[in-house]
């Protein structure tokens, strides 16, 4: 490679950081270089496992964002101060329920901001998640999505992105990166080459970009292109093909030659290097899921990875022997020299570009306890997120014209509610029922044996909480569950009582309940979201979020 590379977008490196990346290199043996393109993931950053990932050498660990903050920073000290080469520190900073800094400032998600309508939300997004992750050691965050929501049914995409505009996406998105890798954190676009077409999820099944090559430039590659020339750092390579690009270059290509990007060359080198320019690092998405593995054999398709052009292994089946598969790859020729020399270059570059070569002789990879006090959970950051609660919640309909309900007139209410999901939110998460007491509601919540009349009840409020979430496959609306048994499945309380649907997930419930008169996105089950909701319901506080996507569904019968 050449290292005159490193001087241009992303990195930027002068001559010093350049030496330093040509002489790490140079001390490097294969093992450690192999070391430079594994990051796995750390669930659990006890002391025995920390040191296991230091005997590998890797070149960065992942770890949950929502982990006890004292565990973070006391991880990321040893992390760093016994490592030969500095790490990179990393995590999925998003915001919602499921990706806030433990003890850090409550945001909406990705759809929540973009429902404000600011773009400079947005950017304040970015500004945070690098201020607060920095506390907590991180370096590089697997942010923003920059998916465009098109498939209501995706159950990946949705509050993740920042909706079904693709102008808007690259607006937020743009303001977003800048906040982001202004305040020192390397930012991640994903998913390439851009999920939210398919309605599938990657982690289950290969998945497909089904557009053609005209619109895929007009859609996701402008968003990509614009990115880039702004200066991203990084880009997430995904198990998600795109046959419009493969027949372009072949006309008659074979149907099992059309990979995903994480082990295509024609996606990560002819069109995102070559066509688009970017310079900068290229990781792939998690390797252990089956949108990858489901593709062949481990020991084919991992060096495969590396060697069709991303730079970076993400996460792993088992980490020793995935990371042998790598090593023996590069000994063998599987990843050739040439091949692993440019991913380590690139690697350490980026590593430079964030100074954290410098850092680790300094020693002063966190913020002092002081410094940290000073900026987490900050007046400012707070300010912030108020601003963001107040502008995002959206009144999609209310052709009933409840809104603002009467507490006298709407004493007793019911509600019905989803389940939590599991891994990502507690029992106790929605509060709307207890936030709806205190304003002098009488709330009761549906149970197996409640009877459902309007002789007892002024008003139901369903409460539902599906997110996207790895795995699911589906978050549509559960009846069965949320009305107790299969009988209840059926029924539809709308006519007989007002009724009034909020959702703290999936924008597009109105796909099952077209007809409920009364419906809103609140994009997040974040306490604060909650607590704005019910002041909205109230009318203490107006609605002024803006539809993110089309929350209708193209249903005509939803809007009625």
């Amino acid at each position: 490679m050449n290292l005159d590379l490193l001087k241009e977008k992303p990195f930027y490196l002068n001559e010093e950081d350049i030496n330093w990346v040509k002489e790490t290199y140079q001390s490097l043996s294969l093992d450690e270089k192999v070391g430079q393109i594994f990051l796995p993931l750390c669930s659990n950053p006890t002391m025995e496992n920390l040191q296991t990932y230091l005997d590998m050498k890797v070149t960065g660990v992942c770890r949950m964002a929502g982990a006890p903050l004292n565990l973070l920073r006391n991880s990321a000290k040893v992390l760093q101060e016994k490592s030969k080469v500095p790490l990179f520190l990393t995590g999925d900073l998003e915001f919602g329920s499921f990706g806030k800094i433990s003890g850090g400032t409550e945001y909406q998600t990705q759809l929540g901001v973009s429902a404000t309508g600011k773009p400079e939300i947005a950017g304040k997004m970015g500004t945070m998640a690098a201020r607060e992750g920095k506390c907590a050691g991180f370096n590089w965050s697997f942010t923003p999505v920059v998916d465009i929501s098109y498939n209501y049914f995706s159950s990946i995409t949705s509050g993740r992105s920042f909706g079904s505009d693709p102008e808007r996406v690259l607006t937020m998105a743009r303001e977003y990166v800048k906040g982001m890798q202004q305040n020192g954190m390397a930012a991640c676009a994903k998913h390439w080459p851009g999920d939210g077409v398919d309605a599938r999820d990657q982690h289950l099944v290969t998945t497909i970009n089904s557009l053609d090559m005209t619109t895929w430039r007009k859609t996701y590659g402008k968003i990509y292109q614009a990115l880039i020339d702004d200066g991203v750092k990084t880009i997430m390579s995904a198990h998600i093909t795109l046959p419009a690009y493969n027949k372009e270059k072949d006309p008659k290509v074979k149907p099992e030659d059309i990979k995903p990007a994480t082990i295509s060359k024609e996606l990560n080198i002819n069109l995102l290097r070559e066509e688009l320019g970017f310079n900068g690092v290229i990781i792939s998405d998690a390797t252990g899921m089956a949108g990858l593995t489901s593709q062949g054999p481990r020991e084919e398709i991992f060096p495969m990875v590396i060697q069709n052009g991303c730079d970076i292994f993400l996460f792993s089946v088992e980490d020793d022997i995935d990371f042998a598969i790598l090593k023996n790859a590069a000994k063998t020729g599987k990843i050739t020299p040439d091949r692993l020399a440019e991913a380590v270059l690139r690697v350490l570059g980026l590593k430079a570009s964030l100074g954290l070569h410098k850092m680790k002789e300094a020693g002063n990879f966190l913020p002092a306890e002081e410094e940290m006090r000073l900026i987490m959970n900050c007046d400012q950051h707070q300010e912030w997120s108020q601003q963001c609660l107040e502008r995002s919640i959206t009144l999609v309909k209310d052709t009933q014209e409840i809104i603002p309900i009467n507490p006298k007139k709407h004493q007793r209410v019911l509600i019905i509610q989803s389940d939590p999901i599991p891994f990502i939110t507690a029992p106790e998460n929605l509060k709307v029922g207890k936030f709806l007491e205190k304003e002098g509601l009488a709330v009761t919540y549906l149970e197996e044996n409640t009877t459902v009349d309007q002789d007892l009840y002024d008003l139901v409020i369903y409460l539902l909480n599906q997110k996207e979430f790895f795995g699911t496959g589906d978050f549509r609306i559960p009846w069965a569950k949320i009305h107790k048994n299969m009988m209840g499945s059926m029924r539809r309380y709308w006519w007989e009582i007002p009724t009034i649907m909020i959702s703290f997930g999936n924008p597009w419930h109105l796909y099952d309940a077209p007809r409920v008169k009364t419906y809103i996105n609140a994009y997040s089950d974040v306490e604060g979201v909650q607590r704005e909701v019910v002041q909205m319901l109230l009318g203490k506080k107006p609605f002024k979020g803006i539809n993110p996507v089309d929350p209708f569904c193209g249903l005509f019968d939803a809007r009625l």
